[in-house]
């Protein structure tokens, strides 16, 4: 089972900022299409490791940047479409 959080934008610039930031401190993240049982923002999300919730708070408050909501996704064995849930980060 692999789980990540999506963090959600209002706008695809803050949400390429945010990728760039957190890439730069040594988070592996990504953006990707919102999925559609979510319906937030701009349609792009930052996907990052479950493990890195509390060091990705950290960044994202510490640079001031601003996310709208935060989903956990979690991926079992031989299923296509993860489970989301919606999280309160740390």
């Amino acid at each position: 089972m692999d789980e990540y959080l999506l963090i959600t934008f209002d706008s695809t610039t803050d949400a390429m900022v945010s990728e760039t930031k957190v890439n730069e401190a040594g988070i592996k993240a990504r953006l990707v299409p919102l999925l559609p049982e979510i319906d937030a923002g701009c349609g792009l999300a930052l996907r990052v490791k479950r493990d890195e919730d509390e060091r990705l708070m950290e960044i994202l408050r510490g640079k001031d940047l601003p996310f709208k909501d935060c989903y956990i996704l979690i991926y079992r064995k031989n299923e296509r479409h993860p489970e989301v849930k919606a999280y309160d980060l740390p």
